[in-house]
């Protein structure tokens, strides 16, 4: 009897031996994805965190059929979703911890309520900014999954990230707050756009914004034409246009 429980686990949960084998089955990019797919379903039909967890391992690596791969992770994604409440704190960790989110953070959107997202999401982007990740990618991915009408409450989190090093994260905070701003936003704007003189990148997403916008550059009209370049210029109004064809 003890034989058997330390095989297949106590109480019906799996071992640590049983979850570390589906693991490495789910994992392995090279071998047939029945037996992939077919670990995974093990791991999601165990419902523990620490089956939760070893799933969630799938997003970690890349099968190399474009597709296919594409096709387990939206799977695993429904199977994590099954999981309910008992997949939050691994994906929770996970999104701390690991740099592709893209697949983890829709899963955690499926399970819980609006508010609730919003709430974890914001503690983890809030973790970011004060200790230092390697991973500019995860950033990006969870300031694009922020909701649009939870703004007033995250406007302050997603501001602090126009200060980031990283281009990408820059824009995805820039995006954000021009797409739900007020003036504020848009004098904040206009400071990072004179201050970005050596990201070509940064500075063209927020004039493209100011086009979308028809935010005026009043306040710093003189210093702006000091640096604005083609294709965007400045009307006599003092609004942002472009020359190609594409003026909003």
């Amino acid at each position: 009897m003890g034989l058997l429980k330390s095989i297949f686990g106590g109480d019906g949960a799996p071992s640590e031996r049983q979850i570390r084998r589906a693991l490495k089955q789910a994992t392995q990019v090279h071998g047939d994805p029945t037996t992939r797919v077919a670990a995974m379903e093990r791991l999601a039909a165990w419902k523990t965190p620490g089956a939760v967890a070893a799933l969630l391992r799938r997003f970690t690596v890349q099968v190399p059929q474009a597709s296919m791969d594409q096709e387990e992770k939206q799977y695993t994604v429904r199977l994590i979703v099954q999981n309910g409440r008992g997949a939050v704190e691994p994906i929770l960790h996970y999104l701390r911890t690991e740099p592709e989110v893209t697949y983890p953070v829709q899963a955690l959107r499926e399970i819980l309520p609006a508010e609730e997202f919003t709430s974890v999401i914001q503690e983890i982007l809030d973790g970011m900014i004060q200790s230092y990740t390697r991973w500019p990618e995860a950033k990006v991915v969870l300031i694009e999954h922020l909701p649009d009408e939870s703004f007033g409450r995250l406007q302050e989190t997603v501001t602090r990230f126009l200060n980031d090093d990283d281009d990408d994260v820059c824009i995805a905070a820039i995006d954000y707050l021009a797409r739900n701003g007020d003036e504020a936003v848009r004098e904040g704007m206009l400071t990072l756009f004179l201050s970005a003189d050596a990201r070509p990148r940064v500075r063209g997403r927020i004039l493209g914004h100011f086009c979308e916008r028809d935010w005026p550059v009043k306040g710093f009209r003189k210093r702006v034409e000091e640096v604005i370049s083609e294709p965007y210029y400045l009307t006599s109004k003092g609004t942002v246009r472009r020359r190609d064809g594409r003026e909003s």
